[in-house]
């Protein structure tokens, strides 16, 4: 096995490496989502803690994350590091797990503090005509503004990996989750800015809503942001259809033979 813990950790790396044992981690703990990853939250020595348990590895893979490049749980660990020297919140990490067999990547653990910051998955089904999540969304787009500002560029922005949190004295805040693969840029120019939020949802209300304020808080023209940013979405799911399609082919090659 190999670690990393985060010291202030590391008097509970005991009780964390029994919980990553395969039927205490099956059996025990609640789980919060199980599609291709899991992520379970469990309490340890008073400490509530989520473990997030990377998916099936490939073969090359395994090699890969043994050999050539940190696994996806390690980079995680390191983001979040990066991301609170920004400023930017995120659940602070515990420590990263590798189980090893053959000398070779098994499975990988990050394990971070469990928060009681909830999704923004529901704004997926966003009304336009619901003005009462109008401040939400204000807030989110201000904070996508700011940490774009800082340089960061999280390859998998979307609502659901984005947590807030509604203060009683008014305002909302924001957490960034599912950190594993990111980037760090010095500046990022508004072509990076517009193809990072074009994932941020395939509900074209909330993305044009989005780009409006964001074009908005930039002082930029708003209707060339909105079609930038639709344009670079369409582009992006015309993409991803022709890789299913060609992944259907090769399906049906492989039963034929």
């Amino acid at each position: 096995m190999k670690k990393i813990v985060n010291p202030k950790y590391q008097s509970i790396v005991p009780l964390l490496q029994g919980l990553i044992d395969p039927v205490a981690f099956e059996e025990r703990g609640e789980v919060l989502y199980d599609i291709r990853n899991k992520v379970k939250r469990f309490s340890v020595d008073g400490v509530e803690v989520v473990v997030k348990r990377y998916g099936r590895i490939t073969a090359f893979n395994r090699l890969m994350y043994s050999a050539f490049r940190k696994s996806k749980a390690v980079r995680a660990y390191q983001n979040a590091l990066r991301l609170a020297e920004l400023g930017i919140d995120t659940p602070e990490g515990v420590a990263v797990l590798e189980t090893y067999k053959y000398g070779l990547l098994h499975h990988s653990f990050f394990i971070s503090l469990c928060t009681s910051d909830r999704s923004l998955s529901f704004l997926r089904d966003f009304d336009v005509s619901n003005q009462t999540l109008h401040p939400l969304l204000d807030a989110l787009v201000a904070w996508l503004v700011e940490i774009h500002n800082k340089g960061v560029y999280h390859q998998d922005l979307n609502v659901g990996n984005i947590l807030y949190r509604e203060h009683p004295s008014g305002g909302f805040s924001f957490q960034l989750i599912d950190n594993n693969r990111m980037k760090f840029y010095q500046e990022l120019s508004l072509e990076m800015r517009l193809k990072n939020l074009r994932r941020i949802s395939d509900n074209v209300d909330l993305l044009n809503y989005i780009l409006k304020r964001y074009a908005e808080l930039l002082h930029l023209d708003s209707n060339e942001i909105q079609l930038r940013g639709c344009f670079y979405l369409l582009m992006y799911e015309a993409k991803q259809y022709a890789k299913r399609k060609l992944k259907c082919k090769w399906l049906k090659h492989d039963k034929r033979f």
